[in-house]
């Protein structure tokens, strides 16, 4: 209840232990139906917004070692805060929290130790670290702006097991995504082997191995390079729009992709997939394809060999564990071109043995040394692809 509403509310009074405990139950509930993590921290802030009675709850979120973004806000110059960075050296009850890994609280704020606090127009603030697996992933912000001395020990205590919560919250939930992932990626890798084991064609196999990668890695585009010759010919696009793949196959046709035949160079002489940085200046797919980190990683068989290429995704750059699976699937795929290279090779000989069959057969009923000759020259022509054939005869 706000102060000055003097209507009697029933159930638990605000920051009431019973109160408290239901907004646990509330937290756990959110989470034990799937909720995302995103919309688990915007509920955290309206509700804990709401039960502390403050003038707004801010969560920030560690972007890189040393700087947080904020990512969720409630309340007072919420729109302001989303998306705002705060380096770890800066003076703030946030960093002071995380540094000493305990939540803290400040009553009359001094505006030329805290700058951010007074950019707020808080009188007192308090802050509580997101420790997991003894890490620090973050901190909430709770802000009074009119009352000086608002925060005390109760509400420090409340805020500790509140942040607690949600870390583990948040942390089981990046566990179950995590296993959830790993389950997805084990069924595609069974699809890929189920699947190229019954392709009969070295073309059929390349196609497969570019369009299950893409799935697997939620790549924008995958590229698979084949050596023919002294260059290379792109033999497979995979993209996540048709117009992007007719793209990629115009400009190759124009010889813009000499960054391609580079990597697969490379990357065949070092034996083993690697990870480059590319930025949309250094090639002729600047315009369609993000900068980021691009998987590249080599296959072989006894007649081809080339590189798959998968191209940066705005989801965040590709793990270690992700570029293994693209080495698994182009060594799938390298034996899976194999076998249809044999079969190729093994279908053509079988149908060359079968004209000879013919031919012999045909030939040995002729008893004309002349009609012989013309017949023999017509099947041996046919047989060895060529438009024209003669004999001739000393």
């Amino acid at each position: 209840m706000h102060a000055g509403n003097s209507s009697v509310l029933e159930g638990p009074t605000p920051r009431s232990d019973e109160a408290f405990q239901k907004l646990l139950l509330q937290f756990s509930a959110a989470a034990a139906r799937g909720t995302s993590s995103d919309d688990l921290i915007q509920l955290f802030c309206r509700a804990t917004c709401d039960f502390f009675q403050v003038d707004g709850t801010y969560f920030w979120q560690f972007a890189s070692p040393d700087e947080l973004v904020g990512t969720e806000a409630v309340g007072l110059m919420a729109d302001r805060f989303r998306g705002s960075r705060m380096k770890i050296s800066e003076s703030a009850v946030a960093m002071e929290s995380i540094r000493q890994r305990k939540t803290i609280y400040v009553n009359r704020i001094d505006p030329g130790k805290y700058p951010r606090a007074a950019v707020f127009r808080a009188s007192s603030l308090m802050a509580a670290p997101l420790v997991v697996s003894n890490e620090v992933i973050g901190a909430a912000v709770f802000l009074h702006e009119s009352d000086p001395v608002f925060f005390g020990e109760d509400l420090a205590a409340k805020a500790t097991i509140l942040a607690g919560q949600l870390g583990s919250l948040l942390e089981a939930g990046r566990l179950t995504q995590v296993s959830r992932e790993e389950h997805r990626r084990a069924e595609i890798l069974v699809e890929v082997a189920q699947a190229l084991h019954g392709v009969p064609d070295a073309s059929g196999v390349v196609e497969a191995v570019a369009d299950r990668t893409r799935a697997l890695l939620r790549a924008p585009l995958v590229c698979i390079v084949g050596l023919q010759g002294s260059s290379f010919s792109l033999q497979s696009v995979a993209a996540e729009t048709p117009q992007l793949a007719a793209a990629v196959r115009a400009r190759h046709d124009r010889r813009g992709l000499s960054l391609i035949a580079d990597l697969a160079t490379r990357v065949l002489a070092a034996g083993e997939p690697m990870s480059v940085a590319i930025d949309p200046a250094s090639h002729a797919l600047g315009d369609l394809i993000s900068a980021g980190v691009l998987i590249v990683a080599p296959f072989r068989t006894s007649q081809t060999e080339g590189a798959v290429l998968v191209y940066p995704r705005q989801q965040g750059i590709f793990s270690a564990d992700e570029k293994s699976l693209v080495a698994a699937i182009a060594s799938f795929g390298a034996v899976a071109m194999a076998n249809a290279e044999l079969y190729a090779i093994a279908r053509s000989q079988a149908h060359e043995l079968h004209q000879l069959l013919e031919i012999s057969a045909d030939l040995g009923s002729i008893g004309r040394l002349d009609e012989f000759m013309q017949q023999f020259s017509v099947r041996a022509g046919d047989f060895l692809g060529f438009g024209r054939a003669f004999i001739g005869l000393l």
